[in-house]
């Protein structure tokens, strides 16, 4: 029979087990949106990784402010410089990316 203290103790596993999967699920997007932003302009896309960097709020075109999550990826321009870039992603919707080359270039979406 299951008591009420084993639900209490299966709560926190399960709310972890939601978040690890919501969370690779947004990683996988932010990886497709940077594997087509680089095809897009012609750019490598360096070890084919992101890294999550930080959550900040960021507001949309409509000013409408989100908690987003923002990763970083490395690219390389012309085969030689290695650069980083953004992607910021709020839920499952790439808001923009960021790159600086020799200028900012700031991709909205």
């Amino acid at each position: 029979m299951i008591s009420i203290y084993d639900i209490m103790l299966l709560i926190p596993f399960g709310l972890a087990a939601m978040y690890w999967w919501h969370t690779s699920q947004q990683k996988s997007v932010a990886v497709a949106a940077a594997r087509n932003y680089c095809r897009e302009r012609n750019l490598q896309l360096l070890d084919e990784s992101l890294v999550f960097q930080k959550f900040r709020f960021e507001r949309n075109l409509h000013q409408q402010r989100f908690l987003c999550r923002v990763y970083e990826f490395d690219y390389c321009p012309d085969g030689n410089d290695r650069k980083t870039g953004e992607i910021v992603l709020t839920g499952f919707r790439v808001l923009r990316v960021i790159v600086q080359s020799d200028v900012l270039d700031i991709t909205q979406y």
